[in-house]
């Protein structure tokens, strides 16, 4: 496979190339994400000359690795990269002791994955100190070098969503092309039809019934009356759309940890661009001023979050802050000992829409930024909280001042 001449640089690239300090105490490296977001294209640029490569989405060679794991491996003796290791999981007991025998060696192994359900089981019982699992996500603004735009230009490049095929690509009927195959041939034969999931046409409503709740709280029984299955259907559902790296349930944010597993999550899909897809949103203006505006944006956000964190192979929690009477902060990020309030917002925010944050944090809180794509200046908005545009979202999160990119 040719590298693409005109590469986007991810900031993922020096984790692995360096390696950073914490990937030196592991063998093997596993990269999960969902398909089609770069990870072998980023992996066989950084190995290209050193490293054997194994495609295991090619039948047969899948069918041999199957067979005879054992002889398989064996024909490999330098440093291994296999692609969509969830297709061949009896390969991970002789890496196992390809590892075993090679504890030092930081990254001999590279695997990448499409589905947690099926890599993890293996991995559980096999590889368990020996892999470090990083995650990579699709292209963030970050990557993609985005300039500060105003509201009608940040949702063109936010429906253009994070495949690396799209970006640039403006025409709507090419977008929807590809977004529509990737529907039809990833989502149902990577969920639906290697889970066996019989009820083809309701899983088919569910995808879309969750991207047009993106950024909601979710109420099990609404979601299983809108698709036409159980609750308990319904939950199955959501756990193997988050584990196939789809979506991202957000849990609310509480000091006594164990209530933050009981309480309903919000749901939020991992790309923005996909979610307005199968919402129906397919042209930016009407996307921005339609209902899902808000959503949509703030989903959007969430994503560039994690992707900044991930990517950089760094840990964060995201939860979010509701109370009784409504009062709300979107996002609480906790990282490094500390948590930053968030609020997204695409235009101004009116002071009474933003909570005093001296009345409910705590010590190791951060200031809070309101992300806005209003904020054409970075200056104190009202006590405790600080404005940003998204195109700062790297600086918001590195450090409480605020300062211009040069």
């Amino acid at each position: 496979m040719d590298m693409p001449n005109d590469w986007i640089q991810r900031t993922f690239e020096p984790i692995l190339s360096t390696p950073a300090p914490q990937l030196q105490l592991f063998p093997i490296w596993l990269i999960l994400g969902s398909r089609q977001i770069g990870k072998s294209s980023l992996l066989r640029r950084l190995c290209l000359k050193d490293r054997q490569y194994i495609n295991l989405d090619d039948l047969e060679i899948r069918r041999r690795a199957n067979e005879d794991p054992e002889y398989f491996i064996q024909q490999y003796q330098g440093p291994l990269l296999i692609d969509e290791i969830q297709y061949a999981p009896q390969l991970l007991s002789p890496l196992k002791r390809r590892a075993d025998e090679n504890p030092n060696q930081a990254g001999l192994i590279w695997l990448t994955g499409s589905q947690n359900f099926k890599v993890m089981e293996g991995v559980k019982e096999s590889l368990a100190g020996r892999v470090a699992i990083l995650n990579l996500s699709g292209l963030s603004d970050e990557e993609k070098l985005m300039p500060q735009l105003l509201s009608a230009q940040y949702f063109e490049h936010l429906l253009e969503s994070g495949f690396p095929k799209l970006f640039g690509v403006k025409d709507q009927y090419a977008r929807d092309l590809y977004l529509s195959s990737y529907v039809q041939t990833y989502i149902e034969r990577d969920i639906r039809e290697l889970l066996r999931i019989e009820k083809r046409r309701e899983f088919e409503i569910f995808v879309k019934v969750c991207a047009l709740r993106t950024g909601q709280v979710i109420n099990y029984d609404d979601m299983a009356r809108d698709t036409g299955v159980a609750p308990s259907t319904v939950k199955e559902w959501l756990r193997l759309l988050e584990d196939s790296f789809l979506i991202r349930l957000v849990t609310p944010y509480f000091t006594n940890r164990t209530k933050r597993l009981t309480k309903a999550p919000k749901l939020y899909f991992l790309d923005a661009g996909l979610a307005a897809y199968l919402s129906g949103w397919k042209e930016s203006e009407s996307a921005r001023l339609g209902p899902m505006g808000g959503a949509l944006f703030e989903t959007h956000i969430l994503s560039n979050i994690l992707k900044y964190f991930r990517h950089r192979a760094r840990e964060v929690n995201v939860s979010f802050w509701r109370t009784r009477d409504g009062d709300e902060i979107d996002f609480l990020l906790e990282y490094a000992g500390k948590v930053r309030p968030i609020e997204v917002k695409m235009g101004t925010p009116r002071q009474k829409e933003l909570l005093t944050l001296d009345k409910i944090r705590e010590e190791h809180w951060l200031g809070g930024v309101v992300i806005s794509l209003a904020a054409n200046q970075l200056e104190n908005f009202m006590p405790n909280w600080k404005m940003g545009h998204p195109y700062f979202l790297p600086e918001i999160l590195h450090c409480d001042k605020l300062t211009k990119r040069t």
